[in-house]
């Protein structure tokens, strides 16, 4: 389960103007990391601050996962980690000890990793994924979702509505091509199978069973699709990786 939690901040130098903004950025680190959830707020206690965050578990914030920038940005505080409660509106984080595959799930739902277990159906928490490429960070998952998420917004407000339904659904659009991108790197990483959800081709709100239809062929190969042996898509492509979540067969 998500928790709430304090970070105390206790400075082992003497106060200056940045400080906040010191504090600020290692938040920042510790949410590239995978440790806690984008959003907080920082409280001054006299010479102590406060930072209130949402992270993902009771392990999450342990300092053994920190990277070396946090190390680094650290090193002038006495920090001390509180775990206030659970948080009640998120949904419970994955605690499966091994992964037969993975999926790549990038939904406005998703409010910290895109990274799905493909058992369980449950998101893992990025600390505990590999950075891709040659990164210290998750700056290339993270960025993709924003990026992922503000299209899904433009097309659900009906604003240039050809061209965003096209990068969600479209499998060869240069939106879904990057994520594929980072599929495959994950799937280098963790040398498990990782699986890409792609969006039905629907064709709106209106007339929704005419339009809405599950899937039967991959739509890049052709092949028909099998039964995804997991708890969060309902069928895959094993070859090109994809999976999908169907409505009703028609």
């Amino acid at each position: 389960m998500y928790k709430v939690a304090k970070i105390i901040f206790k400075p082992r130098i003497a106060y200056s103007e940045d400080m906040p903004d010191t504090i600020d950025g290692v938040l920042a680190m510790l949410y590239k990391n995978g440790q806690i959830s984008e959003g907080w707020s920082i409280e001054k206690h006299d010479q102590t601050y406060v930072a209130n965050v949402v992270t993902t578990d009771d392990e999450s914030l342990n300092p053994k996962y920190y990277n070396q920038y946090i190390v680094k940005e650290t090193e002038n505080f006495d920090i001390e980690i509180k775990i206030v409660c659970d948080d009640t509106m998120a949904s419970d984080s994955c605690h499966c000890l091994k992964h037969s595959s993975y999926i790549l799930a990038v939904e406005p739902y998703m409010s910290s990793s895109p990274v799905i277990c493909g058992d369980c159906g449950k998101e893992i928490p990025l600390y505990k994924v590999p950075c891709l490429y040659e990164e210290k960070e998750h700056y290339s998952i993270l960025n993709f979702q924003k990026t992922y998420q503000a299209v899904l917004d433009l097309w659900f407000d009906s604003l240039s509505d050809r061209f965003t339904k096209r990068q969600i659904t479209d499998f060869d659009s240069r939106l879904n091509q990057r994520g594929l991108d980072i599929r495959s790197e994950l799937e280098l990483k963790v040398d498990k199978p990782v699986y890409y959800l792609l969006r039905n081709p629907i064709g709106g709100w209106f007339e929704f069973e005419k339009n809405n239809k599950s899937l039967k062929i991959c739509p890049k190969c052709g092949k028909e699709l099998t039964q995804f042996d997991g708890c969060y898509a309902d069928k895959a492509c094993v070859d090109c990786r994809f999976a999908f979540i169907n409505g009703e067969e028609k």
